[in-house]
């Protein structure tokens, strides 16, 4: 037969008493005791009076809530490593490299945006899902690039200043070997003021090169991939405490900017980057964003599209890409749009000989002689247009007009035809003359000739 001893049972009566006093005081807020817990606590004193074992079912198990309960009354907390910084931004000198984004304030009332592309990846939705209220906070219209070693500075321009208790993300995207492959993204928790913080901060890297999924840039097919799969800076976490930080501009507070260190990104010669603001999908492993739906689940900001409104891929904003450390030729996959240059204008030249033609060789050759002190006048257009410049030929017989916009003239020589001349067997003779007028097109930054000759005609 087996025995408790009376402490033992004084225990539990005074346990029991416990829960029923908790249960039973009036007008105050008590604690309800957890029967799981006292009844525990009895099968634990009888089996301590009996030397370690009990009789009849085995111990109650505490509920997990219990048990963590339980367990934090046990265990000591453990800390929260403390971040030591030790390098500080400070700020961003002159820009080193820039875009521009379009902007959909203007039509915000309209609901609507017209600078999305889907297909490439240029995405212009600072609205929410289906309703398409605009966040101005979201709209991106400009970055800007600055470097001072060691750091690099990056410059958000948004239309409107980003709410206390919003949960949107900025970010760049930098691409180093510019195959349209993001290779790092530098994330930041909207800030809340003007002082460096590195709370909210990150840094992903893409360690297998499947940004993009199959094509960069170009909408694929919704397929899986690990996007920036490693997390190589949290809030100060990492190698380098002071890797990366955010903050609001100090010259507005629609401003956001962001620093991180060259080194983070392997300190690359040349290199493209991109800016980005999320509020809606935030998944870094997603990117690219449009590999992951189809333009039917995604929607569209476009009003006239059959895919309007926006759906799933909501509340994103990003820019194309430009260049550091080198000039890009537009073909780079994202780069921003380069205009095609347009060919220069340059100024041109007419020029030629008058002369006689005494042999009849329809050119000037040994034998002819030159017209020295004739007038020479450029018309524009056809003949009949207005002279644009006039000049007399040398001692050579020759003239020049130099700086001639170029297009269509028309050149004319004062010596005309039928004039009457000598003869070399003497009598008169008529003057014959071949082109006079003559029609000439000017090149651009090139030399037309126009030589006029002249013969007499007569009784010989």
């Amino acid at each position: 037969m087996r025995t408790h001893r009376p402490s033992h049972l004084f225990l539990i009566v005074a346990l029991l008493a416990l829960a029923g006093l908790a249960c039973s005081v009036q007008g105050q807020a008590a604690p309800t005791a957890d029967p799981n817990v006292i009844a525990l606590a009895v099968q634990q004193t009888l089996a301590a009076s009996a030397g370690g074992e009990t009789s009849g079912p085995p111990p109650a198990t505490l509920p997990p809530s219990t048990e963590a309960a339980v367990a934090a009354t046990e265990a000591p907390p453990i800390p929260t490593p403390t971040v030591t910084h030790v390098t500080f931004p400070a700020n961003p000198a002159g820009v080193t490299s820039f875009m521009t984004d379009r902007s959909s304030a203007a039509l915000a009332g309209e609901r609507r945006s017209i600078a999305d592309n889907f297909d490439v990846n240029l995405l212009e939705r600072p609205f929410t899902s289906q309703v398409m209220d605009y966040r101005a906070y979201l709209d991106l219209n400009r970055g800007e690039l600055s470097i001072g070693a060691p750091w690099i500075y990056v410059t958000l321009f948004l239309e409107g200043a980003p709410p206390a208790g919003t949960l949107a993300f900025y970010g760049v995207e930098v691409d180093i070997d510019v195959d349209g492959r993001g290779d790092y993204l530098i994330t930041g928790l909207a800030p809340a003021s003007t002082d460096w913080t590195t709370n909210g901060v990150r840094v992903l890297r893409d360690t297998n090169n499947d940004v993009g999924s199959a094509h960069p840039m170009a909408a694929d097919p919704p397929a899986g991939g690990t996007g920036y799969d490693e997390l190589i800076f949290d809030q100060g976490q990492g190698p380098d405490p002071d890797a990366a930080w955010i903050r609001l501009a100090p010259a507005s507070s629609s401003q956001v900017q962001i620093a991180f260190k060259y080194s983070v990104i392997g300190s690359p010669d040349e290199w493209t980057w991109g800016v980005w603001a999320d509020e809606g999908v935030n998944k870094p492993e997603w990117f690219d964003y449009n590999d992951h739906f189809t333009p039917a689940e995604a929607g569209s900001p476009t009003s006239g599209s059959s895919l309007y409104p926006i759906k799933a891929l909501a509340a994103v904003d990003n820019s194309c890409r430009w260049a550091v450390g080198f000039t890009p030729d537009g073909d780079e996959p994202g780069i921003c749009y380069i205009p095609p240059t347009p060919t220069p204008i340059l100024p041109g030249t007419v020029r030629g000989l008058v002369f006689r033609d005494n042999n009849f060789s329809g050119g000037y050759n040994a034998g002819d002689s030159t017209y020295n002190g004739v007038t020479v006048t450029l018309r524009s257009g056809g003949c009949g247009g207005s002279a644009v410049a006039s000049t007399t030929t040398n001692g050579s017989g020759r003239y020049e007009f130099n700086n001639i916009t170029p297009g269509s003239y028309c050149v004319t020589v004062s010596v005309s035809a039928g004039e009457a001349g000598t003869c070399p067997c003497g009598g008169l003779c008529e003057m014959s003359a071949y082109a006079n007028p003559r029609s000439v097109s000017v090149p651009s930054g090139g030399a037309v000739n126009a030589d006029f000759g002249f013969q007499l005609w007569g009784p010989c």
